[in-house]
């Protein structure tokens, strides 16, 4: 699927320790150096924000630069230093619940660099200069002032068991791999199971497992959401270094936006609630109208909203309560993103594969296309829609769900892809018959923008097909 200065679409179904060093004639505490995410921290040319986490014995936050030449390994002799800051993290002091170990006592630590140069690659590492304690080193970039860029979409890592976290890892590393070129990786919530749970944090990108996101980690930049699974107190902040919007809770998750080259992300947070509006409080709904306006206004191509809980998706929660209700998303919130001129919008939490047609007012708007060549295959392009497009690219993990069942057929008039799960050739999960099987089939999307024109390419990953390897479903 394509879009021409509205949407190109092509779509395919398809870690951190320490090292420790001792310094001559001193006896330090060993730290490890654990959960380290990169994130956008306010302008993308020039900023970066980090977060991780340590052992109470680290008190510093300490993160050190160096611009990447050539092949060379890093040599942090001559590093820019900065300094951030250090807390106990909140769930320190929670219960995980029956059935997990406790939570580890863990400091939580951020720090940004600041002052970078524009489109450009660097290695880091973060640790406490006053322990000689280090991570592994990690590379970024920042954004260009020109030019197009790729970013890699995906949502609902989310893992009950170890084994599913590694697959969920698998997922990010072949998306990185995929599309190498991706500059940063947008993902739409549901990071783990029970956000309190710090056990499955550290299964998906910490230190618990060999196979696990740290190394992916270390090589890319996060625009993170908070999903349903995230609304615990502070968990989704306390494990990304963002810039929420002024003056809002950040106490189920967080609201912001970032520029990037031509385009305005925008990334919602569903755990707020209200009686006018189901999944967000009037001050968000204000927000976004604000924000919207005030990026248009300054000259921003592209407007792609990052959210959980989306308006249009196919599966098991498209007919929930806070979709359809009266103050539902898709009832109150959907018809807003067409007034604002919103171009696309990325959605979790449903766990199946969809894409939509441009819906303004609840029906698809007739667009102008042309079809082109990409990757050995045909490509549509959508010419300046009218309406907003709405994609799902199913999940990274193991958990999926069949297409909704009790909904009215016409609904899936308004797609231009809403299939029936492919897992459900697989047959139904042991565990609950009500789902397909677990695990079998996991999906990312590859999104290039140039210009006025986006392009969207969908990957599989089918454990019994292709070694496991991605392949194209949909462009």
């Amino acid at each position: 699927m394509g879009f021409f200065r509205r949407f190109s679409f092509t779509i395919l179904l398809i870690c951190v320790f320490a090292s420790l060093v001792f310094l001559p004639g001193h006896t330090l505490a060993a730290v490890t150096i654990n959960k380290v995410t990169v994130t956008f921290h306010g302008d993308t040319t020039t900023t970066k924000g980090f977060t991780w986490y340590t052992e109470t014995t680290s008190s510093r936050s300490d993160v050190q630069i160096v611009q990447k030449t050539g092949s060379k390994q890093p040599d942090f002799t001559n590093a820019i230093n900065f300094e951030g800051r250090t807390a106990l993290s909140t769930n320190s002091s929670v219960s995980a619940g029956t059935g997990y170990p406790p939570n580890p006592r863990e400091n939580v630590h951020k720090a940004e660099a600041t002052g970078l140069k524009p489109g450009t690659t660097y290695f880091f590492r973060v640790g406490d200069a006053a322990l000689g304690a280090w991570s592994e080193s990690g590379t970024f970039q920042t954004a260009p002032l020109h030019g197009a860029f790729s970013f890699i979409f995906l949502t609902d890592t989310q893992a009950k068991e170890k084994d599913e976290a590694i697959l969920s890892s698998q997922t990010i590393a072949k998306a990185l791999t995929t599309v190498p070129r991706a500059q940063f990786i947008v993902l739409a919530g549901d990071w783990v199971d029970t956000g309190k749970v710090e056990t499955q944090w550290d299964w998906l990108y910490g230190n618990a497992l060999p196979d696990n996101a740290k190394a992916s980690f270390l090589q890319t930049t996060l625009l993170p959401a908070a999903g349903n699974h995230e609304k615990d107190t502070n968990t989704f902040m306390e494990h990304f270094d963002i810039v929420p919007a002024a003056g809002s809770s950040t106490t189920t998750g967080a609201y912001y936006s970032t520029n990037y080259r031509n385009v305005h992300f925008i990334t919602l947070n569903n755990n707020e609630n209200s009686a006018e509006y189901a999944d967000f409080t009037p001050a968000q709904i204000q927000w976004l109208k604000n924000d919207v306006r005030a990026a248009r206004a300054a000259g921003y191509d592209w407007i792609i909203v990052n959210m959980h809980k989306g308006p249009y998706t196919t599966s098991n929660h498209a007919t929930d309560a806070d979709i359809i209700g009266p103050n539902g998303v898709r009832t109150r919130v959907a018809p807003l993103f067409a007034e604002l001129d919103v171009d696309l919008v990325l959605q979790g939490h449903d766990h199946i594969y969809a894409r939509s047609k441009p819906l303004k007012a609840g029906a698809a708007v007739p667009a102008k296309k042309v079809t082109e060549l990409l990757n050995g295959k045909s490509i549509e392009y959508t010419v300046s829609p009218e309406g907003t497009i709405y994609v799902i690219p199913n999940t990274a993990g193991a958990k999926v769900y069949y297409r909704n069942k009790t909904i009215d057929p016409n609904y899936f008039n308004l797609f231009e892809v809403a299939n029936e799960h492919p897992a459900a050739a697989y047959g139904a999960d042991p565990a609950d018959p009500t789902r397909p099987v677990r695990g079998q089939i996991q999906n990312f999307m590859g999104i290039t923008i140039e210009g006025a024109k986006l392009t969207a390419v969908t990957y599989e990953i089918d454990q019994s097909k292709n070694n496991a390897q991605p392949y194209i479903v949909d462009q």
